[in-house]
């Protein structure tokens, strides 16, 4: 990436520079649990430290479903996809079994 705001840029060539491995998807996965959060939950007492398991959790979710399905994550911004995705997949499912607050009898 050549073109956009400078800081973007830096950041995308560090983390381009440390490859593929644990530290960048440690990296893409909180990211990717912050707009996961922010997708799909309209309740803001959600914390951070879940939000980042959340994260963390989808992006090692997303990058080993890739490779299992042979797709080739070449590039920060096609790992950060796959990291969103398996965020956005796990958020979604648990918002499906999430407790609902008893309802009083009566």
């Amino acid at each position: 990436m050549r073109d956009g705001p400078i800081e973007f840029v830096q950041f995308m060539r560090v983390l381009d520079g440390l490859g593929d491995g644990w530290p960048v998807i440690l990296i893409l996965g909180l990211l990717a649990g912050i707009v996961a959060r922010l997708v799909t939950t309209q309740r803001r007492d959600v914390g951070l430290l879940s939000t980042a398991l959340l994260g963390i959790a989808g992006a090692l979710l997303g990058v080993f479903a890739a490779r299992w399905l042979g797709i080739e994550l070449d590039g920060t911004g096609r790992r950060f996809l796959a990291a969103l995705a398996g965020s956005l997949l796990l958020a979604f499912a648990g918002t499906l079994f999430r407790r609902r607050p008893r309802q009083p009898a009566g």
